[in-house]
């Protein structure tokens, strides 16, 4: 079907079709889902047990060894960590890119029903997705009250049953959690000296509550035409019951818990704090589902917040207010207004080009009017194809603008040239279209397939990818679609056949531009000439073209080794919200903690009080632990929140400048090194992941069972990371207090004693635990919820840890029958003793982690190899010594294993034997990108010499794009080669090759003897001559494709602000490796392939053969005839 000749003749077609793609992206647009960065599949489960108030080394004995064994044989296992913590345990399983991560939750399921049994007061495990510790939050909301009298703690459960809900039902969140604030619990409180003296023990009062509190169904029984069910009654509904509970009987009669205690409703033991400003408060952590639409998630929650304290709060305090402290849509909105902005100053700049090369209006609109058709329609194929619009997918269409009237502008010049000639609008917009029309298929394929291999890349890098590439994609096959129908309507109609009218002095000048026109007009003569002349069949000149293609070979091999600098994962970005972590002695208690909190909050409320740099002016001076100078330019803060745990505290923040946050980190950690006795680093969050994903950090995970061994080579690594990187290198251990054990407690039982009088060994440990923390009895209901039943020991009775051993207990004298009185040392052995309070394990082996934040003027991979060599060193040194034994091991992780993995995917991985470096490259996505282009070539131009040629372009390009890289990094050095920044020269491998296509094509037609079209007969040139005459018609279009695609991105390169950081890199890459790819090609293309068609010239005269592109035309034609 002629779809050219149909759509000159049916423009009311070609309008209806283009009003429903505007309908339809228009739409599109309203629904395709808005967020910060693409949906990144990071196959990753994470499983969660409780078991209240135990210490590490209980949890990994009694949960994680147990879970571990069985989740070891999950299919497509890749890592598995996990950590105990008091209280705690959690196993994280991550997976290859690619798995089922809903088939794998079941199996994972499947395999912790298979563990055998837990200890009795553990928690059911609970399977997350989502990462931990709300690292993919979108907001972070405050609840607090300004009544001084309201306990914002004891309000948690009415929180989470009346605010949490609200939220969650909120269309687009995934999951609310809920940080701070204490549970409500029963706590039967109880004198162990009572106790002793009245002859009762801790099991016959867990017996007697356990057996008091429960409900029993009896079934059915049939009355008339019912079944009346029958229960019997008897779990606590009141804590008075609890009180009158007998226990056991004694000489004056029932011995009741209000006898040796008490029963009250209270809270939790205070394990944790969170403080807002100041004061006390709770959080709630808000995470969006996978592929919802943050924006109009986001827009939901506030609706949420002001039905909260409209209607829910209220009822509870007049004073409770939940307020939102963190955003995830204001950089997000911020970002993709920056790529609209710029998007919009490129196609305008693209304009402006298109406008002073062809130096009238009309074509200029023409050509125009494919910037928005094709973006718009992008958005269509986007939503159909599942996609996001983000800063990342926001930034290809960005890049497209340039692109995608190179089509449009082939075609309309090609029209204008008929034109020239005389011909009727209709006829030239038809015949120059058709005529060009396989050109411009050649030039979109070669982009657009370069982008196959990327699509299908499976790692996280890979998955941004493919956001990028296929909005390009899109947009170009698009503009390809549009040059083919649109243009030539619109050409057929509002064109006119140039009759060479006399212009006044003015016009004529202004249509010269001034004077411009014609020098580049001598430019291009001049050019051409010159090159014919360097190009002519002579000996002498055959060695001038091999010295100066070589020369240029070597000068760009040469300066892209130089100018490639070291890569690194992922940008940090700009977020507007800054984190600190300070790591505290072991065992400091939450109260202390507490007060050492207000301390830091005093010294930074007068920056969260000021409401301009003027007042930060005139606080006291803070500076920087690292450089020993003042921190300069710190903004005012919006927000401040610290949270403590034991064994530390996080801060967190916001500045009210949104482009100057990062001296809040150093605030922060300035703040933090000022605590006696702890070490604390601040630093402003990635956009990508959560803390320690930026592309300035890596992990080093060293493993060993012996727990000295870790610490000695933790602390010899630590050592050696300093010297070499600094000695403020930020450095963040994960256990954090892996180098200082914390204080215990030991009380170990006294078997054979225990067995004398009749004591069990879990009798004596649950005796202990309720002395403590309580022990978790039971259940009791209250206002429709369940909350635990504990068994503590009386507040008001303080416990000594020296006096321990003399606490009294109640032991059966066999010999009489009755209760003896036993001090508790008669039962255990007690000592003070040491042990972790965290413990860490990677694939079932006990392990530490340190986390280095790289200096900025490092490069990761840099610190990838000094590391490397480092952990070598050390263990060889450690080892020789005989102070660790040969099975501690160090690996590098985290971000450094997702670049080893990028790299190789699009490099190759040359390390290992020569086949498998083979193979590993062959399969990289760089090479198949190449070899895609490459053959696409030779099936256009039936040969596998020219695309060769064309070929030669890709290594000029590639110095061109270090050049770029390196002038934005001399401006800006936060900058580096990072992963998204790798696609740059992907791209390259498509674009820059089309403006040797047209010089090579071009030229062969020439030699045959046909011009423009294989319609139109010219005379057959020599291939030296027909060389010169295609570089003379072709630089015109060359440099105005050119000019359009590097205008139209440069905004992306220039501008800054928020999101720039993602894509700047890229666009330095394109637009410098565009630039000098353009220029190199215009002088080496032409010489190298005057060189291979003078070679098989004389090769084909060696063997007495013709060449087919010295034929003519016709007589080629004539040769294919049976």
């Amino acid at each position: 079907m002629d779809f050219i000749g149909f759509a000159i003749k049916n423009p009311v077609k070609v309008s209806v079709g283009v009003l429903l793609l505007l309908l339809f992206g228009i739409l599109a647009l309203t629904r395709i889902p808005i967020q910060l960065t693409p949906d990144v599949d990071t196959p990753k489960i994470t499983v969660t047990t409780s078991w209240t108030g135990r210490s590490p080394e209980e949890i990994e004995k009694e949960i994680i060894d147990r879970q571990e064994d069985k989740l070891k044989g999950v299919a497509n296992l890749r890592k598995m960590k996990a950590t105990a913590r008091n209280g705690s345990a959690q196993i994280t399983l991550e997976f290859y890119v690619g798995t089922d991560i809903k088939a794998v939750r079941n199996e994972v399921s499947d395999k912790l029903r298979e563990v055998p049994e837990y200890p009795d007061d553990v928690d059911e495990p609970v399977i997350s997705m989502t990462e931990e510790g709300g690292q993919d939050a979108i907001a972070w909301l405050v609840l607090k009250s300004t009544d001084p009298s309201f306990d914002i703690y004891g309000f948690h459960d009415t929180a989470d049953d009346r605010v949490k809900p609200v939220l969650e039902r909120v269309e687009g969140v995934d999951e609310v959690q809920i940080y701070g604030g204490r549970e409500r619990e029963v706590h039967v409180q109880i004198d162990p000296i009572a106790m002793a003296q009245r002859g009762v023990t801790f099991n016959s009062i867990i017996g007697a509550l356990q057996s008091e509190n429960t409900n029993v169904s009896a079934g059915d029984v049939t009355e008339g035409r019912l079944d009346v069910r029958v229960r019997t009654l008897g779990q606590y509904d009141n804590i008075e019951d609890i009180r009158q509970t007998i226990l056991s009987y004694d000489d004056s009669g029932p011995i009741r818990v209000k006898d040796i205690g008490d029963a009250t409703l209270t809270l939790a033991k205070q394990r944790d704090f969170v403080h807002h400003k100041g004061e006390n408060a709770m959080v709630f952590s808000v995470a969006k589902e996978s592929g919802a639409n943050v924006v109009m998630v986001m827009d939901s929650v506030r609706e949420a917040l002001k039905d909260i304290n409209a209607n829910v709060l209220p009822l509870f305090n007049d004073q409770l207010q939940i307020i939102q402290v963190y955003d995830e849509t204001d950089y997000i909105n911020d970002a993709v207004s920056m790529v609209q902005s710029n998007l919009m100053i490129g196609g305008a700049l693209a304009g402006l080009v298109l406008l002073i090369f062809l130096r009238t209006i009309r074509p200029t609109m023409i050509v125009m009017i494919a910037i928005p058709l094709s973006i718009i329609g992008t958005f269509v194929v986007m939503t159909v194809m599942g996609r996001t619009l983000n800063v990342i997918s926001l930034a290809g269409l960005a890049f497209a603008v340039g692109m995608v009237v190179d089509a449009a502008i082939v075609v309309l010049e090609n029209i204008d040239r008929h034109l020239g000639m005389g011909k009727k609008p209709f006829a030239a917009a038809y015949e120059g279209t058709k005529e060009v029309w396989g050109a411009i298929l050649a030039s979109v394929l070669t982009t657009v397939v370069v982008f196959v291999p990327v699509i299908f890349m499976q790692e996280e890098a890979g998955q941004l990818f493919r956001d990028i590439s296929i909005a390009i994609c899109a947009a170009v096959l698009l503009s390809m679609l549009i040059s083919i129908t649109v243009i030539p309507t619109l050409s057929a109609r509002f064109l006119k056949t140039k009759e060479g009218k006399p212009e006044n002095a003015f016009m004529h000048s202004l249509h010269g531009l001034f004077g411009l026109a014609r020098i580049c007009g001598k430019f291009n003569t001049w050019y051409s000439d010159s090159l014919y002349w360097v190009i002519a069949k002579m000996p002498a000149r055959l060695v001038m073209r091999l010295a100066l293609v070589g020369l240029f070979t070597v000068l760009s091999l040469a300066g892209a080794f130089f100018l490639m600098p070291p890569s690194s994962y992922l940008p940090a970005g700009n977020n507007n919200f800054v984190f600190g972590i300070m790591l505290n002695p072991p065992g400091y208690s939450i109260p202390f903690q507490e007060g050492m909190a207000h301390e830091v909050e005093e010294t930074l409320r007068p920056y969260w009080e000021a409401e301009n740099y003027d007042d930060i002016a005139a606080l006291p001076v803070f500076n920087d632990p690292f450089m020993g100078q003042p921190i300069e330019n710190i903004p005012p803060m919006k927000d401040f929140f610290d949270v403590a745990y034991p064994g530390g505290m996080i801060m967190g923040g916001s500045s009210q400048d949104k482009m100057n946050v990062a001296p809040l980190a150093n605030l922060l950690t300035a703040r933090m090194f000022q605590v006696p006795g702890s070490i604390g680093f601040g630093q402003q969050m990635p956009i990508f992941g959560g803390t320690g994903e930026s592309s300035d950090s890596l992990d080093i995970e060293i493993i060993s069972n012996n727990l000295d061994d870790l610490q000695k080579v933790g602390a010899a690594m630590e050592q050696a990371i300093r010297t070499e990187f600094g000695g403020f290198t930020q450095i963040q251990p994960d256990p954090m207090n892996y180098k200082q054990l914390g204080p215990e407690l030991q009380v170990k039982i006294n078997r054979v004693s225990a067995a004398d009088m009749g004591i069990a060994v879990r009798d004596v440990g649950t005796a202990v635990q309720s002395l403590v923390d309580g022990a978790i009895i039971g259940d009791y209901r209250v206002e429709g919820d369940s909350i635990d039943l504990v068994l503590i020991r009386d507040p008001n009775m303080p416990l000594k840890l020296d006096q321990m051993g003399s606490i009294p207990f109640a032991v059966p004298d066999r010999t009489t029958n009755s209760m003896d009185i036993v001090p508790l040392a008669s039962l255990v052995d007690i000592k003070r003793a040491q042990s972790p309070q965290e413990i860490k394990r990677i694939e079932r082996r006990r392990a530490i982690s340190l986390n280095v934040k790289i200096p900025a003027d490092t490069a990761l991979e840099t610190a990838i190899v000094k590391v490397n060599q480092m952990q070598k060193d050390v263990l060889a040194r450690l080892q020789a010594t005989g102070e660790i034994s040969d099975y501690t091991t160090v690996q590098i992780s985290g971000t450094a294993d997702k670049l080893t993995s990028v790299r190789n995917s699009l490099l190759g991985d040359w390390t290992g034997s020569f086949m498998s470096i083979v193979l590993s490259v062959i399969s990289s996505r760089m090479f198949l990108a190449l070899l895609v282009t490459y053959l696409l070539m030779a099936a256009l131009f039936e040969s596998f010499i020219y695309p060769a040629v064309i070929m030669f372009t890709v290594p000029l390009a590639t110095v061109g794009g270090f050049a770029g890289l390196a002038i934005v990094h001399a401006n800006d050095p936060t900058q580096q080669l990072d992963v998204l920044t790798m696609l740059g020269f992907v791209i390259l491998i498509g674009i820059v090759v089309n403006n040797a296509i047209l010089i090579v094509h071009q030229s062969l037609n020439f030699m045959k003897g046909i011009g423009e079209s294989e319609d139109d007969k010219v005379e057959q040139l020599d291939p030296h001559n027909a060389i010169r005459e295609s570089v003379r018609t072709r630089m015109r279009p060359i440099f105005m494709t050119t000019a359009t695609s590097v205008f139209g991105m440069l905004p992306l390169v220039i501008a800054g602000g928020a999101g720039s950081e993602l894509y700047k890199g890229l666009g330095s890459v394109v637009v410098g490796g565009l630039v000098v790819a353009t220029v190199f090609t215009l002088i080496v293309v032409p010489v190298l392939f005057s060189i291979v068609i003078d070679l098989k010239a004389a090769f084909y005269n060696f063997i007495g053969w013709q060449m087919a592109e010295t034929m003519d035309a016709d007589e080629a034609k004539h040769l294919l005839e049976v």
